[in-house]
């Protein structure tokens, strides 16, 4: 416990200099200012969307004028089906990606329009709490101080949210005994400028055993006692997490939004690869034993505590922004090994005439198990500045300036066959960086808006020395609705630490295909990190653009294409190839008669590499008309309304609303009304609820309503090659050379998304598609059939069937959801020259699990008296 106050001291420490700097800032709260209540949707606990004064930034946008990609509106979110931020970045994933840069995961986030210190701050966050979101392109993230390789989406919360929310999720494979499931209890309120949040999850899986699928055994085998290895072997194994996350948001100094967040989370998992074997020499004659009704295990438990903070505000016309992040985490595994039959050879090599080494061993034990331990502990802080430096005729000038710090250390150890290792390594990191925007011309100019920027960063490791950034680039946007980017970059990476100095870990028993002989063996893997490994330095160039070619339609259609050169790339073995072989023969063991018995896995340096792509697509959206609640249903729902505020002991208003003639035309529905802000909603005025929140649409909503929804993207790979080394032949990934199990890589790659959602009600379907592959061998080239993988789901939001809500209470702010995944039960499937499926490469291998279904069940508590006070407008007495 120490070592985590330590951390927390020096976390708090490392934000104080820039929070005391900022105290005559002026306001820039990342929960928004308060301002007059708006109403509050009953079934939600959402308030009506904002009015967007055109000619005028919404609240939270992104710095700068680079327009977003795609913005979705509270309605579009919904759409998804999507319980968490987590899940609603899974779903819009094919237009968050980037095809650029090292980070090729998650994309960068902001929360209204500001730097967060993690994901863990959104992670949980349920999506009723969303207003918005915006996806942009890589440039944006310039301007906050980030490398241009990663989308940016900037996610703006609600200015006023309280709920609780508690999901529960069961999944199950459709064939074979594998299982899962999930918990989640979240708190969160966004009230007055604050924002506090508090999270619990907790989730598991079964393990898969191969006897579960139809995996063939390899005939040529030794025969280890005619035992049955596949009810031994998992092909998924068990693991179990369980995470405790919070956030608290406040104004302090007067102006300054802090954030500070913490978390807690352990993870075990559990594998199994195979029965004990063990080997006697019989004068030549090499007999294999094995011990029935034992597994060998594998298990590894990670501990992890992390705590951040993230300080805004503004100064004059310059914004600031401080981040820290404090991270601990110890690893442990063990592995157990095969059978000691010591004693076992020594009886035969004395001919002792009681022992028959093909019958009763006698006591067996196994050899000591490999032991793994990583202790890992990092602290980041670092600050940017963002704002105008210089009056041009087009605009204002802006820079953005960066200043980091970093120490890192992973300390690990590892017992394998007996013999240790230690390594313990440490990194001190520096960053200064320089981002400067200049307007060239106005929107109203002939040829329309046109920037350019400039970036720089210079970074010190204490184990690289001096590393370098530097980038620039062009935005236009010719017309209205039609944007084009253009930038260049050259950056120097170091490897991480884990790369460097992970524990070496040996894994027996691992399928392996081997492209030099053509045949699947089973052999020792060593995983781990690589001190040797070198920094690495990339140009990446790449032209985009993205077009809405109607006003009335959204329709969206955005390309880019993308070209990357890296010098000494680091990377892993992904294949025992016979090139990879040839340029690092001391990594591959062979036995005397030539069959593969062990490779090394651990990253190393390549020479050179090179990849271009084209990847395009679009996104359309249309709202449908929602059937407004009968009169019946609005008297029912405000009969229990009140009666609810009764049980809470809270007064009602003075007036209250009359109940609705049966016949009688309903109040206008919030689906796709504009009540100016300035105005009492109805539920204001008359005391009572008022039904489906508030009005939409502007440019940056598209109204209340059901949605209609379509993406499609497609990558188009048109080189993918590296040089191993000099004087060696280069790999062509697209054209014979495998990157993994998958074989080498696709020239297409599809992905669709499709959703149907309206009155509560919502379907949505996402597929990916990847073209066939060739990958050579000499005993015959392997062939990989396209692949399609579609995932199917059907949800259903109780809370807004008002008809169901009117007669059981309780299934207000619930939601029901359906999801198949993997809907076809779709495996990969793999031929050789003769026709066959070489035994690595079998379907269920490839692809374990197969298709899932899953159920999940949510429901939202909103407090009553949230909407007597209009979402936290109003302060209580």
């Amino acid at each position: 416990m120490s070592e985590v106050s330590t951390f927390i001291s020096i976390l708090l420490a490392s934000t104080a200099p820039v929070a005391a700097a900022a105290q005559e800032a002026a306001p820039g709260s990342q929960a928004g200012s308060p301002a007059e209540p708006r109403s509050i949707d009953p079934l939600t606990g959402e308030e009506g969307e904002e009015i967007v004064v055109v000619g005028q930034k919404p609240r939270g946008s992104v710095i700068g004028d680079i327009p977003a990609e795609n913005v979705l509106d509270s309605r579009d979110i919904r759409s998804t089906g999507a319980t968490s931020i987590n899940e609603l970045l899974a779903a819009v994933a094919s237009q968050t990606g980037s095809a650029r840069g090292r980070a090729s995961g998650r994309p960068i986030l902001l929360l209204n329009g500001q730097r967060v210190s993690g994901f863990r701050e959104l992670r949980d966050l349920p999506p009723e709490a969303i207003e918005r979101m915006e996806i942009l392109p890589e440039e944006v993230a310039l301007k906050y101080g980030y490398a241009a390789d990663q989308r940016v989406v900037n996610i703006v919360l609600r200015r006023r949210f309280n709920s609780t929310t508690a999901e529960v999720r069961g999944q199950s494979a459709t064939s074979g005994d594998y299982a899962g499931g999930q918990a989640d209890a979240t708190r969160l309120l966004i009230s007055e400028g604050q924002r506090t949040s508090v999270n619990l999850h907790v989730e598991g899986n079964t393990a898969l055993y191969e006897d579960e699928r139809a995996i063939a055994l390899d005939p040529v085998a030794p025969d280890t006692d005619a035992v049955d290895p596949r009810p031994f072997r998992t092909l998924v194994g068990a693991r179990q997490n369980v995470r405790l996350t919070g956030a608290a948001n406040r104004m302090i100094l007067g102006d300054v939004s802090a954030t500070f967040n913490g978390e807690v989370e352990k993870e075990h998992s559990r594998s199994h690869f195979g029965v004990p074997t063990g080997t006697l020499d019989d004068d030549g004659d090499e007999i294999v034993r094995a011990v029935e009704d034992s597994r060998l295990t594998r298990e590894t438990t990670t501990e992890a505590i992390r705590l951040g903070s993230a300080l805004n505000g503004m100064a004059g016309k310059w914004r600031w922004s401080s981040t820290a992040n404090a991270e601990l985490s110890r690893t442990k595994g063990h592995t157990e090994r095969g059978l000691d039959l010591a004693a076992q050879q020594d009886r035969l090599d004395a001919n002792d005439p009681t022992f028959d080494p093909r019958g009763d061993l006698g006591p067996v034990s196994l050899f000591p198990d490999d032991h793994s331990r990583a202790i890992r502990r990092s602290l980041t802080a670092d600050g940017t500045l963002t704002g105008p430096v210089l009056k041009l005729p087009a605009g204002d000038a802006n820079m953005t300036l960066k200043a980091a710090l970093g120490s890192a250390d992973l300390e690990s150890r590892a017992t394998r066959r007996g013999q240790l290792s230690e390594s313990d390594l440490g990194r001190d990191s520096g960053e200064a960086s320089i981002s400067l925007d200049l307007p060239i011309t106005r929107r109203s100019s002939s040829i329309g808006r046109l920037s350019a920027n400039a970036n720089f960063g210079l970074f010190q490791l204490s184990d690289f020395g001096t590393l370098t950034n530097v980038g620039a680039g062009l935005n236009w946007s010719p017309a209205e609705r039609l944007n084009v980017n253009a930038s260049w970059t050259r950056e120097e990476g170091a490897p991480t630490l884990q790369q460097l100095g992970d524990p070496l870990v040996d894994t027996p028993g691992v399928a392996f295909f081997d492209y030099r002989r053509g045949e699947t063996v089973f052999l020792t893997t060593q995983t781990g990190g690589n001190p040797d490994l070198d920094a690495d330095r990339r140009n990446v160039f790449k032209v985009g653009g993205n077009w809405q070619p109607f006003q009335e339609t959204d329709l969206r259609l955005r390309a880019e294409y993308v070209w990357q050169a890296i010098d000494r790339p680091q990377g892993s073995f992904p294949a025992a190839s016979e090139a990879l072989e040839d340029a690092f023969p001391d990594r591959f063991e062979r036995d005397p008669d030539g069959r593969l018995v062990r490779v090394d896995l651990t990253p190393v340096n390549f020479l050179k590499s090179r990849r271009e792509t084209l990847r395009w697509g679009l996104n359309f959206t249309k709202t449908l008309q929602t059937a407004p609640p009968s009169p019946e249903t609005i008297n029912a729902l405000r009969s229990q309304f009140a009666a609810r505020r009764a049980a809470s002991g809270q007064t009602a208003p003075e007036r209250t609303a009359p109940p609705v003639a049966t016949g009688a035309t309903p109040p206008p529905s919030a689906e796709g009304s504009e009540r100016p802000a300035a105005s009492p909603p109805s539920g204001a005025r008359d005391g009572g609820p008022r039904f489906g929140g508030g009005g939409g649409g502007g440019p940056f909503g598209r109204g209340r309503g059901g949605r209609l929804t379509l993406s499609f993207t497609h990558q188009l790979n048109l080189v993918d090659e590296v040089a191993i080394a000099k004087g060696l032949p280069k790999l062509d990934y697209l054209d014979g050379e495998a990157v993994g199990t998958t074989g080498g890589r696709p020239n297409h790659e599809l992905q669709v998304e499709a959703g149907y959602y309206n009155n509560g009600l919502g379907a949505r379907l996402q597929g990916n598609w990847r073209s066939g592959t060739r990958v050579e061998s000499s005993a015959g080239d392997l062939r990989f059939s396209p692949y399609a993988d579609i995932d199917l789901r059907f949800f259903a939001n109780l809370g807004e069937r008002l008809d169901l809500v009117a007669k059981h209470p309780f299934l207000r702010g619930s939601s029901v959801r359906l999801d198949i995944d993997n809907l076809f039960d779709a495996r990969p499937k793999v031929r050789d020259a003769n026709g066959s499926t070489p035994l690595r490469y079998q379907p269920a291998l490839l692809e374990p699990i197969g298709r899932t279904v899953s159920i999940t069940f949510r429901k939202l508590f909103i407090p009553v008296r949230f909407f007597q006070r209009g979402g936290g407008g109003r302060r209580p007495d």
